[in-house]
């Protein structure tokens, strides 16, 4: 509060009105503090709320834990303002709760992390990168060609070919006859696909056969 401004020409520069309204409001302000002191059975129930609704939210523990199913829980546990209240546990990906078999082991993340910086460091190692390039690199093939006139085979390992009678008779190949004329290709996907043993019989004609090994 100021001291009162007594200038009272025309009631300018007066502040009286306004230190009233001041006091007014000072005096509302202590009747609805007093009306509570007065009214305590209905404040506390609502203080309570309050103290519950803050609780809920103070502290919490989780971890992960295994059972003797091998079976990996989430253990929760509440603080509740005294203690922790009981763990309660949950499945990987699930909302439901649940109860782990007995005995559970608790999971070190330090432990766990340490194995995975160690596992993860082995595979960025120059040894592995240069066995991977050598993997991809181009490989050196043969060209096989031949003239055959009697039972043979193309041996196994091979990726690629082709056949023609170019004789006058059938020959069989693979078990199948082909007669004069006919080109039979075979060949792969991939340089991971080989082929087993072709055999062939070009008795009475002529088998122009060409692959790759």
């Amino acid at each position: 509060m100021s001291i009162g401004n007594l200038k009272t020409e025309g009631n300018k520069g007066n502040n009286f009105p306004w230190q009233l309204k001041m006091l007014l409001g000072q005096q509302c302000a202590c009747d609805a503090l007093q009306e509570l002191v007065d009214n305590t059975d209905t404040v506390e129930p609502l203080l309570a709320q309050i103290l519950a609704a803050v609780q809920q939210g103070t502290d919490y523990e989780a971890a992960l834990v295994v059972d003797a199913n091998d079976d990996t829980w989430l253990e929760i546990r509440v603080w509740n303002g005294v203690t922790f209240d009981p763990p309660i546990y949950f499945l990987a990906g699930s909302n439901t709760a649940g109860t782990p078999v007995a005995p559970i082991t608790y999971i070190n993340p330090n432990t766990y992390l340490a194995q995975i910086v160690s596992n993860t460091t082995g595979l960025a190692t120059e040894t592995t990168l240069l066995s991977i390039d050598s993997n991809l690199a181009p490989a050196t093939v043969i060209h096989n060609t031949v003239l055959a006139s009697a039972v043979g085979f193309v041996p196994v390992n091979s990726l690629r070919g082709s056949v023609i009678n170019i004789g006058n008779a059938p020959g069989i190949w693979n078990g199948i006859g082909i007669p004069p004329g006919i080109t039979i290709p075979w060949g792969s996907v991939g340089v991971r696909d080989l082929y087993n043993q072709i055999d062939y019989n070009a008795t009475g004609t002529i088998l122009l056969i060409e692959y790759t090994s």
